[in-house]
């Protein structure tokens, strides 16, 4: 397996001073100022399908996938091994219930075929991709074995995804994780592999690049100037809210937006002076406070109506606990001091990061 460290990061016309080091583990995001964006997660293919039993088999070693209403005792039972023996395996309780679409890693092989990977997918491709987009600490799995990663006291979600270079999205999706991205000590998580025929691809044009004398060569439109606007200015490609859903989020913090949503920030970058309010976006519960190792920094969730939630990070000074209900407009943090400060701030319905634009009020 292709071993990725990116130490040229090192080296490529940054001081050392300005990264706070390589030596000690390179951090993307208190780094992002120095390259001026974010780090790029690179698309992922979708996690193979489990066989009749919820097993996936890779080379080393195998996971089972948990159905709507399964335990511990029903997983193992399916799989031909001890209750006991998966829970001790997985540091849970017995009467754990996990979530639908969960995965558990198992301590014993139960048989079945070594799960197969799309067509044409390169590790040294994928490889090269990477570090185009920004790099990862780790290596590069493949569809037939991917990475593993445990765990530790500190982790989220959100750190565990950057440190790999892959989208929360596809993680969570990848490993049944809930609504509220919560990760365990000793979880032992599959992480997304690297979508080749996406990642290799060259990034497109910038709209920016497009010549201007397209409009201008324009057929004559009817007398209403509206219209000539229209073909001139596509509108932004933003997914109005669902008719279902009612749901309207206030800006979270006065400032300005400093970076859109779009396929490599699942949000808005908002810059604000540092310790300016950070309020909650709309009514709710905080689902979880938890500090990133990511480039995030402190992150605080909140469960809204709907399956929706709302993601505040880089903050400080939390005024909220997990569990306590707030209302719209309360402040439940400030932003984090940094030499450009900003609020990453995201919309979730369910595990799927949403564009917030169309949900804003």
């Amino acid at each position: 397996m292709t071993s990725m460290k990116f130490s040229k990061l090192c080296m490529a016309g940054v001081s050392v001073l300005a990264l706070g080091g390589c030596a000690g583990g390179f951090d993307l995001g208190a780094a992002s100022d120095v390259f001026r964006r974010d780090p790029i997660a690179v698309p992922s293919i979708d996690r193979q399908t489990p066989d009749a039993r919820g097993v996936i088999t890779y080379e080393t070693y195998q996971v089972v996938v948990a159905r709507a209403g399964d335990t511990i005792t029903t997983l193992a039972n399916r799989v031909g091994i001890s209750p006991e023996s998966l829970a001790r395996h997985n540091g849970l309780p017995l009467t754990y219930a996990p979530n639908t679409g969960e995965v558990l890693a198992l301590p014993v092989n139960v048989g079945g075929a070594v799960a197969a990977g799309p067509s044409g997918w390169s590790e040294d491709i994928a490889v090269s991709a990477i570090e185009n987009a920004g790099g990862s600490s780790g290596s590069v799995g493949s569809p037939t074995d991917p990475i593993r990663h445990r765990v530790e006291s500190g982790d989220t979600a959100y750190s565990i995804a950057r440190q790999y270079n892959v989208s929360v999205t596809a993680l969570a999706s990848w490993n049944g994780l809930g609504p509220d991205l919560a990760v365990r000590p000793g979880q032992q998580l599959i992480i997304p592999v690297p979508d080749t025929s996406i990642a290799a691809t060259p990034p497109a044009t910038p709209p920016a690049a497009t010549p201007p004398a397209t409009t201008a060569v324009a057929p004559p439109q009817p007398p209403a100037s509206t219209t000539t606007t229209a073909t001139a200015t596509p509108p932004a490609a933003t997914t109005p809210p669902p008719a279902a859903s009612t749901a309207r989020f206030a800006q979270p913090v006065d400032g300005t937006v400093a970076r859109g949503y779009s396929a490599s920030n699942e949000g808005i970058n908002y810059s604000a002076r540092a310790g300016a309010e950070v309020r909650a976006a709309a009514a709710g519960t905080i689902a979880l406070i938890s500090n990133s190792t990511g480039g995030l920094g402190t992150i605080v969730l909140v469960r809204h109506d709907d399956n929706f939630i709302t993601v505040y990070a880089r903050v400080a000074d939390v005024k909220v606990s997990q569990g306590q209900s707030v209302s719209a407009g309360q402040v439940i943090a400030v932003v984090a001091p940094a030499d450009n400060p900003t609020l990453h701030f995201e919309v979730r319905r369910g595990n799927t990061a949403v564009d917030p634009a169309p949900f804003m009020r």
